[in-house]
This record gives structure tokens, sequence and C-alpha cells, in this order.
């Protein structure tokens, strides 16, 4: 009765912390740190990750462009007085882009994290594990006759628990850009995704009902593919315009491998079961305008077709329904001279999260950031880049089995880039 009791009352626990995420990341390279508008993009081989049809008015040229972010990040959230954290910065968050332009076509590469892309660390658990641990297991024993003392003791074991995290999406560009005449250029791309997502809940106390073991969780895998749609416009040398469609990508993911000798019942699925996790479509939409030859304004929209995308829990397989979202961004980049150019901006980001559908453990909250960073390029082939960004996301409350939580992070980003352009 006890062991099926506590696989019931963490499933019931889980389901509502695998409330799935708005995923996708519009941080894609150092040139995001610098100025978050970005979809206009034509010059830089970072234009693969903001608006491919860019790529045809890049002058003619082989370029090569890699990368790193560093996430330096706390999430909590909050119950009772009490707040749980993660605190486990990411410092390997990689990105690289590779542009061959001659005359009207371009060829060009991109891998990146499109989505996760990191380790969460909860050393005490969420605020949704720990209250199925002392509201529901407690209730559960108490009504099925067993001991106050013995209740108490068995609560106490189970409450010192660790939840540890894993999911990241990582993607590959491959497409061309044909550039029709001195005004519109075109283009077309393929982007397959691989994600990974692995969760292992610890507690000493789940060893007499586990098999010995102290651990309960999953690793998974899943593959997908997707379209990308690029329009650039140059009505005249000093106006820019793109305007590009993401298509929905499909992920289906598979439970690789099932950790303890009740993960099966936990999380009511064998290996080689499966979930989906798509990330949804996406228009991206840019006006940027050049002024004195030397200074670049620039405006992006992103919208996120949510609705659209299927998100299920990896417990019941149950569907969570998030709102469309978008994010508006400013920005701007300044030429000082032929090896010297400096960039700020700013955005604000409105997701698609409810009062009952959110993540506890990677909290989906509205969010303005504030970017800003240098390019210096000491010979004219090779470009270096640094950047940061600080992220103001605005706490929220969160009501799941009748509590109501607060949700919230931080989170500030530091950026290295170069870019090489041999001939």
């Amino acid at each position: 009765m006890v062991r099926k009791t506590l696989l019931l009352v963490l499933v019931a626990g889980f389901g509502f912390a695998f409330a799935g995420g708005v995923d996708n990341k519009t941080n894609m390279n150092a040139g995001y740190m610098r100025n978050p508008s970005r979809n206009t993009e034509c010059s830089r081989p970072e234009a693969v990750m903001y608006n491919i049809g860019g790529t045809g008015f890049m002058e003619d040229g082989l370029y090569f462009d890699i990368g790193n972010q560093f996430v330096l990040k706390k999430y909590a959230n909050k119950l009772n007085g009490q707040t749980f954290e993660d605190n486990e910065n990411v410092f390997f968050y990689p990105n690289a882009e590779v542009v061959y332009k001659k005359d009207k076509w371009a060829a060009f590469f991109g891998f990146g994290v499109f989505g996760g892309g990191g380790t969460l660390d909860y050393e005490d658990g969420t605020a949704l594990t720990s209250l199925a641990i002392k509201k529901g297991l407690s209730a559960s024993l108490s009504g099925a006759g067993y001991p106050p003392a013995q209740v108490a003791a068995l609560v106490d074991k189970l409450s010192q628990h660790s939840l540890e995290v894993y999911s990241v999406q990582l993607g590959e560009i491959l497409g061309v850009s044909y550039k029709v005449n001195d005004i519109v250029s075109v283009a077309a791309a393929g982007r397959f995704m691989h994600g990974e997502q692995n969760i292992t809940l610890k507690c000493d106390g789940l060893r007499t009902a586990n098999g010995g073991s102290s651990k309960i969780g999953y690793e998974s895998n899943g593959y997908g593919f997707g379209g990308i749609f690029g329009v650039h416009i140059k009505p005249w040398n000093t106006l820019d315009v793109g305007i590009q469609y993401q298509t929905i990508t499909k992920l289906s993911y598979k439970y690789d491998d099932l950790k303890g000798s009740y993960a099966s019942s936990f999380l009511n699925a064998d290996e080689g079961d499966k979930f989906k996790n798509d990330l949804p479509a996406v228009l991206n939409l840019g006006v940027g305008y050049t002024f004195f030859d030397s200074l670049n304004a620039s405006m992006s929209f992103n919208y996120y077709f949510n609705k659209q995308a299927t998100i299920e829990s990896p417990l019941d397989r149950k569907e969570y329904d998030y709102d469309d979202s978008w994010e508006i961004a400013l920005g701007m980049d300044y030429r000082l001279n032929e090896k010297l150019s400096f960039g700020t901006g700013f955005s604000y980001g409105r997701q698609g999260n409810k009062s009952d559908v959110n993540n506890v453990f990677s909290p989906v909250l509205d969010t303005f950031v504030l970017g800003a960073g240098v390019e210096y390029s000491p010979i004219k082939m090779l470009t270096l880049s640094g950047s940061a960004m600080y992220c103001n996301y605005f706490s929220d409350d969160y009501k799941a089995s009748g509590y109501n939580m607060r949700l919230s992070k931080d989170v500030i980003m530091l950026a290295l880039g170069v870019s090489v352009k041999p001939f």
C-alpha cells in the first residue's frame, strides 16, 4: 500500500511539474546578445539563424562564424514561504554558421541550440514534489490507518530528495538563397532537430519501494524536421525588410532508458514508448534603416503559433494548452570605423503561459531583455565579438493542486564569437 500510494502521489506531482514550456530560443549567437533585433541581418553570417533571405545580399565570399554563450541563471519556485532553487549555470552553449555567396546564389549551414539548453538541478526538489510528499502522501497514509509517528517518519525521509533535469534541442540548418534582382532575395532551408530530455528524482527513502535504487526517472531522445522560408526586400540601399516563416517541427521522443524498478509504473510507460514535444511554427518580421552609412536602426517582431504544437506530459501523455506568444525588439548597430563597431537593443516578450499552465522547474514568464556588445576587426578577414545581456523575467503565480506557487527566474548571458572571411 505504501509503495503504491507513494508512486501515485509522485506521479500526480510530476504531472503538473511537466506542464511543458514555450521552448523556442532566440539567443542563437553573440549577435543576439549585442542587439536582439536581428530579423533584417544581411551582412553577417548570423543571418543564417535569423533572416535566411538576407544571405542573398551578403558580399561574395566564404564566411565562417563560431561562438559560445555563458548562461548564469537562477530559477526558483516558492510555496508557503519556502523557496526551491536551481543555480546550475550553463558554460557550453555553442553555435556555428557557414555561408558561401557567389553572384546571385548563396548556400548556408547553421548549427545551434533551438530549445532547452542545459541542466536544472534542484537539490531540495521543487514546490510540487515537496507538496506531493508532505501533503498528498501524508493524507493518503493517514487515511489508510497508518500511525501518525510512522507517517511523520516516512514523510520526513522522503522529503529529503533532489530533482535533476536535462533538456536540449539541437538543430542543423541547410539551405540556399537566390537574389532575384537588386530589390528581392528569396531563400529556403531545411532544419533537422535532435532533442534529448532526461530527468532523475533521487531520494534514499525510495530504496525499499524501488528495488533498492534511490532513483526514479528516464532518458529520452527525439528527432524532427521542419522548413524555413524567407524573403529579404531592399527597396533602396538604406532600407531592409525581412520576412521569414519557420514551419512547425514535430518532435516525437522515445523512452530509451528507464531508471528504477518502478519507473515503468511511475511513468505509465515502457522503454520504446513515445511522447510529443513539438516546436511551434514561427513568423519573423523585421524592418531596418541605415543612417549616414554607419548607423543601422531596426525593429523585429516574432510570433509563435504555440497552439499548433503538441506538448505532452512525459508521464501520462496529457496535452498542455499554451496560448500563442510574441516578442518585439528594437536595436541599433553603429560602426565607428573599419575596425570597431558597437551594438545595443532591447526586447519585450509576452509568453503563452496561463495561471494553471506553466512549468515549475523551468518557468515560462514574460520578459524584458537588454543587450550590448562590441565587434573588433584587427584585420579585414577576422572579426571578434563580445556581448552581454540582462534578462528581467516578471515573476508570476501558478496554481496547481489548489495551491498557489510563485515562479521566478533571473538570467545574465555572456557571449564570445569569431567570424572569418578568408576570401
